[in-house]
This record gives structure tokens, C-alpha cells and sequence, in this order.
């Protein structure tokens, strides 16, 4: 009853997961951000042809964007530029505005060069988790975790999209067309780096999931090999078998290497392609968090009305950095498992093979 329960449990996280991440996938591409399309059956992302019409105006709207909102930049900054500076405050709305305006161009241009090293990427995270599958005899390798932690950087994300985005549509900045059409492209713009970002997150998670199961794997692997070390008379198996047995656990190790090989590759090439989004979104958050609670402070002290939206904004923002901070700790973690398991001990006076796939691994995750 409880393994029925467990299973129904799997089942309906992995649902869940696949569902989320198909809404995801579907937003990224009515942003543009990507341009792959989905193959449920070999479930790989297939890159658009090239020469094709789709694919001329794609590239072509990604240039008209950057070339609209980098000619009308000196027009919507202007109001934040050309105002005198008077506080500290005023110095950081200025770093803020300028900053923030140059690096969303910036992390733009970088998705639409890196999109092929970025789709080659997500497809080896979609061939390991079928290969871990296998590996682990798995169904299901997404737990509640990820539903839980997806939902929730959605909630802060979505609190922080509404919190910037709703001023923008305040009257001053629909005063004329230019101001109607700049205002438009920076919110499409920020909301496919919003995008971006929101996949950083997900994608140090999502690997760190895949090395808990790995880690797993092992841990009840080393369980069924203890019946080859019992003393018991009842329980002992001939030299023969348990060299046998030995030979296919150290196969089964070797492909655990293998796929803590790829796994490594696959995340730190991950972690190449978005580095600079990752600094983005840590800066952004940084400044921002200083923003909100110098607004907070100058209320309190001034004896005005305290604006509690301020102080709750900047915990939304610090609580973005902390998820992501603690996704990528998780991570680690989880890949350093191996290092703390008794696999140099177990068996290793009975056969050589084993020693070398042990040894193999530990080099692997090194």
C-alpha cells in the first residue's frame, strides 16, 4: 500500500514537472528566446533549418528589437539622467536605470548568439535524464521538491514582474508614440531575460536532482553487494560467484562514472553559457534590495507613512538570491556524495576490477 501510494505520489510530481517545464518552454518561445522546436518522441529540441523563412525572421526581429530600444534609450532614460543628483538614492536609480538598460541589451544579444550552444546543452540534459532513467530503473526521476521550489521561484518572479512592470504603464510614458513603442520593447525585452534567468535556477536544480539519484543509485548498489562480504555459513557464495557478482557491480560502477562524467560537463557548460545572466540577475537583485530598503529606511526615520511594499519587495529580491544560492550549494552537495561513501573498502581485497572502477569514479567526481 505504501510503495502504490509512493509511486502514485512519483507519478504525479513527475506530471507536475514535465508540465511546468512544457509552460516554460512555450513562454520561452513566444518570447523568442528560443527557437527550437520540441520533439516529444525522441524528446530532443530540433534547431530550425537553416535558410529557412522561420529562421530569417527570427534573426531579423532580434535585430529590430535591439536597434528600436537602443535608439529610443536616451528618450526613456532621460527623465533619470537629466535629474540632478541629490541623495544617495539618486545614485543608485541612476546606476540602476543605466545599468539595467545596457546589460538587458547586452544579455539579449547573448541569447541570440549562444541559442545553438544553449539548445545542444538542453539536449544533453534531456539525454541524461533518459539514460539515468535507465541506469537507475526509474520512472520517475522529478520529486515534489522541484514542483514545490519551481512554483515558488514563479511566485517571487511574478512578484517582482508586477512590482516593476506596472509603473511602466503609468500616463507619462504613453505621451506619444516613441515613448509608447520604447516602453513596449523594454518590457519584452526584460521579460525574455526574466525568462533567462528563471532558467539558471532551474537548471542548477535540475542537476542537482540528477546527481541526488545517481548518488542513490550508489548508496543501493553498495547495499546489495553485502551479502558478498557475510560470514554467515548460510549466506557465504563461492570464490567464483563473488568474483562474478564483483565484475558486474564494477560494470554498473563504470557507467556511474560515465554519467558523473557527462552530468559535470553538461552542468559546467551549462553554468559557461549563463554566467553572465547569472551576474546579471545577482547584481540586479543586489541593487535593487539597496533601493528598496534606503527607500524604507528614509520613511522610517522621516516619520511618514513606512511603506511596508518596499521592505516586503526587497525580501522577495534577497529571496531570490538565497534559492538560487541554495540550488547551486544543493548541487555540489549532492556530487560530492560518493566521495563520502565506504566504496574504497568495500570488497577492494578481493579484486582488482573493482579498485579501478572505484578509482575511476572518485577521479570522475574530483
Amino acid at each position: 500500500m505504501f510503495s502504490s501510494s509512493s509511486a502514485m505520489t512519483g507519478k504525479r510530481a513527475e506530471s507536475w514537472s514535465r508540465l511546468l517545464l512544457l509552460w516554460l518552454y512555450r513562454c520561452a518561445r513566444g518570447l523568442l528566446v528560443l527557437s527550437s522546436s520540441l520533439d516529444r518522441d525522441k524528446l530532443q529540441l530540433k534547431a530550425t533549418k537553416q535558410g529557412s523563412r522561420n529562421r530569417f525572421l527570427h534573426i531579423l526581429w532580434r535585430c529590430i528589437v535591439v536597434m528600436i530600444y537602443a535608439g529610443l534609450w536616451p528618450m526613456l532614460t532621460s527623465a533619470v539622467i537629466g535629474k540632478r543628483l541629490e541623495s544617495y538614492a539618486d545614485v543608485l536609480a541612476l546606476a540602476q536605470s543605466m545599468s539595467v538598460s545596457i546589460l538587458a541589451v547586452i544579455s539579449f544579444v547573448i541569447q541570440a548568439r549562444g541559442e545553438n550552444q544553449f539548445r545542444e546543452v538542453l539536449n544533453r540534459y534531456l539525454a541524461l535524464y533518459q539514460r539515468i532513467c535507465l541506469t537507475t530503473r526509474l520512472r520517475h526521476l522529478f520529486p515534489t521538491k522541484f514542483v514545490v521550489f519551481f512554483l515558488l521561484k514563479l511566485f517571487f518572479t511574478l512578484c517582482g514582474c508586477f512590482h516593476e512592470i506596472i509603473p511602466l504603464f503609468e500616463n507619462s510614458h504613453f505621451d506619444d508614440i516613441s515613448q509608447m513603442v520604447g516602453t513596449g520593447f523594454g518590457i519584452y525585452m526584460w521579460l525574455g531575460t526574466l525568462c533567462v534567468l528563471d532558467a539558471c535556477f532551474l537548471g542548477f536544480l535540475v542537476s542537482g536532482i540528477l546527481y541526488e539519484h545517481m548518488a542513490n543509485n550508489i548508496i543501493a548498489m553498495l547495499k546489495r553487494m553485502e551479502p558478498i562480504e557475510s560470514q554467515d555459513e548460510r549466506y557465504r557464495m563461492t570464490k567464483y560467484r563473488r568474483m562474478q557478482l564483483l565484475c558486474d557491480f564494477a560494470d554498473e560502477l563504470d557507467e556511474c562514472a560515465a554519467i558523473y562524467s557527462e552530468l559535470y560537463h553538461v552542468t559546467n557548460s551549462f553554468r559557461r553559457i549563463l554566467q553572465w545572466q547569472i551576474l546579471f540577475y545577482i547584481y540586479l537583485n543586489f541593487i535593487n534590495i539597496c533601493l528598496m530598503l534606503y527607500q524604507y529606511i528614509l520613511h522610517f526615520l522621516n516619520d511618514d507613512e513606512v511603506v511596508f511594499v518596499s521592505i516586503v519587495m526587497a525580501f522577495v529580491k534577497l529571496a531570490n538570491l538565497v534559492l538560487l544560492m541554495m540550488c547551486a550549494d544543493y548541487t555540489v552537495r549532492q556530487s560530492e556524495v560518493p566521495k563520502k561513501l565506504p566504496l574504497d573498502i568495500v570488497c577492494s581485497d578481493m579484486d582488482e576490477r573493482w579498485d579501478k572502477s572505484v578509482s575511476l569514479l572518485l577521479f570522475v567526481i574530483c
